[in-house]
């Protein structure tokens, strides 16, 4: 199984990538301003302030809540490589019917079963 570890950022580094580093404004690069990030989302602007200055931490909740703010998942905020391909399998999983999440899950079994067996 690969490691992905190596490839995901910290909530600090996501973070920075998104935000205008311009101070209280938005950016002439488009990026928000943390203020308004923190306004937005919701979480402490005096909280988010900390992590960008000395990569203080977050509450899972507030990080939660920023990701959202950007229109992401927490994973595929800290760029998590598996995010994607995740949100696809789960939603396939939900528009299956009961009946067919059976069959999905004993042929999965079965593969596993005959994994372990070599």
């Amino acid at each position: 199984m690969k490691y992905y570890a190596d490839e995901m950022k910290t909530f600090r580094d996501a973070l920075l990538e998104r935000v205008s580093l311009s101070g209280g404004r938005a950016g002439a690069d488009g990026k928000p301003s943390l203020k308004a990030v923190a306004d937005g989302a919701g979480v402490s602007y005096e909280q988010l302030k900390k992590v960008k200055q000395r990569g203080g931490s977050t509450n899972a909740d507030d990080a939660v809540k920023v990701a959202h703010y950007f229109g992401l998942t927490y994973d595929e905020f800290i760029g998590d490589p598996t995010a994607t391909l995740r949100s696809e399998i789960d939603n396939l999983h939900m528009n299956l019917e009961e009946q067919e999440r059976a069959l999905l899950r004993a042929y999965a079994d079965g593969l596993r079963a005959r994994r372990q067996e070599q």
